[in-house]
């Protein structure tokens, strides 16, 4: 949008023209086909490596203005996730077994406002796309999150105000399905699916359906 444009950056913050930091391992189809919001999660440790391509990944992201509102707060010390752990609602206890967490955060000062809506979480949301799509190339978990204390999560972790927590991000080597109980292995096995194209894309008109060619 810039002013209402969404662009990218390099590392010395100026327009990519192409090139990339990182290599790609998988394609980004694959990538995007193979990702799932899984909730088997191993506790092995994570290379700090790893995180960093992740982090990278992200910090190329379009954003308005090329403002870049993100910061990411990646907790993995025991008694750092101890604490972040009593923010988590109840339906959230898997994430506990994560090594790593990302706390996606904004000042929502730093992006713009337009007709009243902040686009700094459209922003992080564009940051953490780039995130999980990496994470799936180098065979990682990542699986972003509601269902948290957004006030506990800043107090125990000094997250100074107005900046607001978005999203926590779980890291984590696939785990074992079947070490779950029965509701979140039949939530894990469950196939993935997705509105039909007709029904979220139009052409031109609100009432003319986007479709599949037929073959």
């Amino acid at each position: 949008m810039a002013n209402s444009s969404h662009q990218a950056t390099n590392q010395s913050g100026s327009s990519a023209k192409g090139g990339s930091p990182f290599q790609e391992d998988v394609s980004l189809l694959s990538a995007l086909r193979e990702r799932r919001s899984s909730r088997a999660l191993s506790d092995d440790p994570v290379e700090d490596d790893l995180i960093v391509e992740l982090i990278e990944a992200a910090r190329w992201a379009p954003s308005s203005g090329n403002l870049q509102p993100w910061r990411f707060l990646i907790v993995r010390k025991p008694e750092r996730l101890k604490l972040l752990h009593e923010a988590l609602a109840r339906g959230n206890a898997w994430m506990k077994k994560a090594p790593i967490l990302v706390v996606v955060c904004a000042n929502p000062t730093d992006d713009h406002i337009r007709d009243e809506k902040p686009y700094y979480l459209f922003d992080c949301g564009l940051a953490v796309e780039n995130l999980i799509l990496r994470a799936t190339s180098l065979g990682l978990v990542a699986h972003p999150t509601i269902g948290w204390d957004e006030g506990i999560v800043k107090r125990n972790l000094d997250i100074p105000d107005p900046v607001r927590v978005v999203t926590i991000v779980a890291v984590a080597h696939p785990g074992n399905v079947e070490e779950m109980d029965e509701d979140l292995q039949r939530r894990e096995k469950s196939p993935r699916a997705r509105k039909p194209l007709e029904e979220i894309a139009c052409w031109d008109e609100w009432t003319l359906p986007v479709t599949l060619p037929e073959c």
